[in-house]
């Protein structure tokens, strides 16, 4: 009976690219607009005025959380690591 040992840089950038897709944004998906038929004339071009309401703490939690779900996964993987690879101390 033959064992498999994976190596433990695969395992660890393996849970890196997991972490990073699960960490990316979502795209945003958007009809693409017939330029012939949906160009705005200046008549119908609406004008969009934008409002600074200053720091967004929901964007600011989503980022932290993600940065610390992050930082959780890399110190676990790091942990698992050292744990499976110690060396024996001789007694």
């Amino acid at each position: 009976m033959t064992t498999h040992h994976s190596h433990p840089i695969a395992r660890l950038l393996a849970a890196g690219l997991v972490a990073g897709a699960l960490a990316a944004p979502a795209a945003v998906a958007q009809p693409i607009a017939d330029p012939q038929t949906s160009a705005p004339t200046t008549s119908d071009a609406p004008v969009v005025r934008s409002i600074d309401e200053g720091f967004d703490w929901g964007s600011a939690a989503i980022g932290a959380g993600g940065a610390g779900a992050l930082f959780v996964l890399v110190s676990l993987a790091g942990v698992t690591y050292v744990a499976r690879h110690r060396a024996p101390v001789p007694r």
